[in-house]
């Protein structure tokens, strides 16, 4: 039987900047998007009662929020400690698998020996990030990666949920649809058009079953499928000059080829997106004659 722990930092950036100033703690900080021009990376849960969110332009987060405190991104420190948080979690597994800065899984398939039950091995992870880091986590463990990652998501923030062996599709039926990992707007409408509401409904179709909800059956590997590996940053002010582009796309090819070793995957399909100080979005992509995991040949 094998154990996925997944393991997702809570508001990362804004955490990390409320651990370097103690007090930031409790009062909405929004970090980017304060020129008004770029866009919120991460905002903390005082802000998203607010309705501020990632990914939403600066203006409007100051609109809903005008007495948020706005700080500019600092990726080399997030990187630092995104680097402290993998550490502590390869501890505990040499099958770490970081999909972004800020989470990742951790196979703790027999770990028993060393550490005891998944289920301790779980919680003293997530105990000791916010212990040595100051940092809340959110956690979900199951003999599935992808019910551990819901859980995760719904144990948000500061929470954990175990997910027993055998309980899964109980644990799965009464949710939306859209909480399968994947499943966007468009997937979700065209589910929702076939009648399907609920994880429940997804169920009783075996072939939908199969195309978005991948329960990795216990006792086995799971099945592969193609995935995206990406990373982005949102600047504080328009670049112009060629050699500072050029500069920021090394820095996050980088980090994607990183992990692209670590997982021990290639990349064949390689997108760049960029996003004008008017919002106006582009999107060139290139397919590769040979997959790759090497950053000179990425960039």
């Amino acid at each position: 039987m094998r154990w996925y722990l997944h393991v997702d930092m809570d508001a990362f950036f804004a955490s990390v900047e409320q651990v370097l100033d103690p007090a930031l703690k409790g009062k909405p900080v929004i970090v980017g998007g304060g020129n008004g021009r770029g866009v919120v990376t991460s905002a903390s849960y005082a802000a998203r009662k607010y309705g501020v969110r990632s990914a939403m332009p600066g203006f409007q987060a100051k609109k809903l929020c005008p007495h948020g405190i706005f700080l500019p991104n600092r990726h080399r420190i997030y990187s630092e400690f995104s680097n402290k948080i993998f550490a502590i979690l390869e501890q505990y597994s040499p099958e770490v698998h970081a999909i972004s800065i800020d989470e990742g899984i951790v196979d703790l398939t027999g770990t028993e020996r060393l550490f005891g039950p998944p289920l301790n091995t779980a919680n003293e992870i997530l105990a000791r990030v916010e212990k040595e880091l100051g940092l809340s986590a959110s956690g979900g463990l199951s003999t599935s990666r992808v019910v551990a990652k819901i859980a995760a998501t719904l144990a948000k923030p500061h929470g954990f949920i175990y997910v027993p062996p055998g309980t899964e599709q109980v644990f799965l039926s009464p949710l939306p649809v859209e909480a399968i990992p994947g499943v966007g707007p468009k997937t979700h409408q065209e589910l929702l058009q076939q009648g399907i509401k609920t994880i429940a409904d997804l169920l009783k179709h075996p072939d939908l079953r199969r195309r978005h909800l991948d329960l990795d059956e216990p006792g086995h590997e799971g099945r592969s499928h193609d995935h995206s590996i990406g990373n982005e940053t949102t600047l504080d002010k328009p670049l112009k000059e060629m050699e500072k582009m050029a500069e920021v796309l090394w820095g996050l090819v980088e980090e994607v080829g990183a992990r692209l070793r670590q997982e021990g995957s290639y990349a064949r399909c390689i997108t760049v997106k960029i996003r004008y100080a008017n919002f106006k979005t582009i999107t060139r992509s290139r397919t590769l004659s040979t997959p790759t995991r090497f950053d000179r040949e990425i960039f």
